[in-house]
């Protein structure tokens, strides 16, 4: 990453100098996506940037959008992506398929090889465990789908949690 000359330092030049000549650890990913993230306007676009950064110091931001719902989606997902997964998809197959992994067993089996949905299941783990995400992401959703799943959750709550009727999870 790019160190902005504008941008204050506690750090000395020389420090800093020093330590440039150093290689990452392996935790860096998780630390340069951590939150916390905030969505400021940055010109015609709207940035992600940490707290202590801004357009005005002349950081540059890790993301720019048009839309703020965009940029805010994105605010969500990011401390996800340097997350370590949960779940984990082995390249060998069995007769059952591709083996879905924990750190400490086996949850299930794909058909076919496919990692999207292994990244899929990370991100929506990453919601499942930031209620603020969650909670913004339904917000992003809009008020006819906050309606609706007012409704669900209801049902849900009533009858025990979701249940499966001709192969579509329903409330029960």
């Amino acid at each position: 990453m790019a160190e902005d000359p504008k941008s204050p330092n506690a750090f000395s030049p020389e420090y800093l100098e020093t330590v440039r000549e150093r290689d990452d650890p392996s935790t860096t990913l998780e630390a340069d996506t951590a939150e916390p993230w905030e969505v400021r306007e940055a010109g015609s676009h709207f940035g992600l940037f940490h707290p202590w950064e801004s357009p005005e110091q002349g950081d540059t931001p890790r993301g720019r959008f048009y839309f703020r719902e965009t940029a805010l989606l994105f605010r969500l997902i990011w401390p996800a992506l340097g997350r370590d997964r949960l779940f984990r998809l082995s390249g060998t197959p069995t007769a059952e398929g591709y083996p879905v992994e924990t750190a400490d067993q086996v949850v299930g089996y794909l058909r076919a090889f496919n990692p999207d949905a292994i990244f899929g299941v990370h991100i929506g783990s990453h919601f499942l465990r930031s209620p603020y995400s969650l909670a913004v992401l339904l917000w992003l959703s809009g008020p006819t789908a906050q309606k609706e799943v007012g409704r669900i959750l209801g049902e849900m709550a009533r009858d025990g949690g979701p249940a499966e009727a001709d192969g579509v999870l329903r409330p029960r």
